[in-house]
């Protein structure tokens, strides 16, 4: 078949009826056949069409001459609801993957116009430049070899939801309300610990170097989320370790105090996902707080303590990255383990969500944006599955089960 073949050059061998079973059971709560059936040539379409995943590409793959007009209603227009394929996704990947983690990344998609739903000019400091684009983060559950988004949220300025012509065209809904980038972030996160998900709690992994950390730590303390999260060297923090000589309860900023302990280090082994090998690295912690974040009923410092773990490479130098965490009975070495896991997410970003067209939405609805972005991490985790299939990460009945 031509599916197949375009399949075979694009991924490499993903099985027809692997993706026919797997779309069945995550699409199960769309109550219309017709919807089913579209939602399986929508993903069947994001496997095989190469390149960037437009509509009228997308529609090729059902071979069907109403097929464009008929997933552009699907996507932008349809009842369906994304939460319940979400969470039917997140625990079928709970139970596979056993992630140890959950792992918040950005997104950005860069556009040209406008009218896209929640597009403004920001500046990125991946690309170190002010770009005009759509601001978005994902969760995905991650283990040292595999990782698969299971929750998105998009970031909208004040400027759409302020604007009534703007959120009537791009279909915002009522309760949709402002938020700081920090908040929504915490918020994508904290629905996957809602019960209705039925997920096994696990640690929160960001790198946070372009947020506000204290505000990440308040909100991340109030609601009581474990967290493992990356911080600029440049970030106070109130030093109190009995263990740190001359640390006392005073001001550092984070690289200061972590360099005071260089001689406590210790290495640690971590799997590199870039080259999938072990690589080391020395690894150093304290027990610091975070100057203003405050919680009722815990007035000491030790009672709003974290951890604030230090990584280098094994050659000498300063520590090449910083993290903070509210876990204090986990090692340093095991808190920055679960650090990493942030560049397992970002390569299979890059290798399988991308590729799979997480970027490439066309329409401008709020509503068309999330199911596209929905059936892109089905599309994803049918890549991931079957390649863990290949690989021998997991027995093949385990994986479809």
């Amino acid at each position: 078949m031509e599916r197949e073949a375009l399949a075979a050059q694009a991924w490499g061998d993903v099985a027809d009826d692997f993706v026919t079973e797997f779309c069945g059971r995550m699409l199960a709560s769309l109550k219309r056949r017709d919807q089913r059936t579209r939602g399986e040539w929508y993903v069947s379409g994001l496997l095989t069409v190469p390149g960037r995943k437009s509509m009228r590409a997308l529609a090729a793959v059902a071979d069907h001459g109403a097929a464009e007009q008929s997933l552009h209603h699907f996507i932008s227009n349809s009842s369906w609801g994304w939460q319940p394929v979400r969470q039917v996704l997140a625990r079928h990947l709970d139970r596979v993957l056993l992630p140890q983690a959950w792992v918040i990344d950005s997104m950005a998609i860069p556009k040209a116009g406008e009218h896209s739903v929640g597009v403004a000019e920001s500046f990125r400091f991946d690309l170190g430049r002010v770009v005009n684009s759509q601001q978005a983060y994902g969760v995905s559950l991650a283990n040292e070899q595999l990782s698969a988004p299971v929750n998105w949220g998009l970031n909208l300025p004040a400027e759409w939801l302020e604007d009534e012509e703007r959120r009537r065209r791009a279909r915002i809904p009522d309760d949709v309300a402002a938020m700081s980038v920090e908040a929504g972030v915490v918020h994508t996160v904290a629905e996957l610990a809602d019960s209705s998900w039925g997920l096994r709690r696990r640690p929160v992994v960001l790198d946070g170097r372009t947020l506000n950390s204290n505000a990440l730590v308040e909100q991340f303390t109030r609601r009581r989320i474990p967290f493992v999260m990356r911080v600029d060297g440049s970030t106070r923090v109130v030093g109190f370790d009995p263990a740190q000589p001359g640390a006392g309860e005073r001001l550092f900023q984070a690289q200061q105090l972590i360099e005071r302990g260089k001689k406590l280090s210790k290495p640690v082994c971590w799997v590199d996902p870039e080259y999938s090998i072990t690589r080391s690295v020395l690894v150093s912690g304290t027990r610091v707080t975070m100057p203003g974040v405050r919680r009722p009923g815990m007035p000491h410092l030790s009672d709003r303590a974290l951890t604030l773990v230090g990584g280098w490479p094994m050659q000498k130098g300063r520590p090449g990255e910083v993290w903070l965490s509210n876990l204090l009975d986990v090692p340093p070495a095991a808190l920055l383990r679960l650090g990493r896991l942030t560049r397992r997410v970002g390569k299979d970003f890059q290798e399988v969500s991308t590729r799979v067209g997480m970027r490439d939405f066309e329409g401008r609805s709020y509503a068309g944006w999330h199911r596209h972005v929905t059936l892109c991490s089905v599309a994803h985790a049918i890549m991931v599955l079957s390649s863990a299939r290949r690989r021998r990460f997991a027995a093949p009945e385990e994986l479809s089960a």
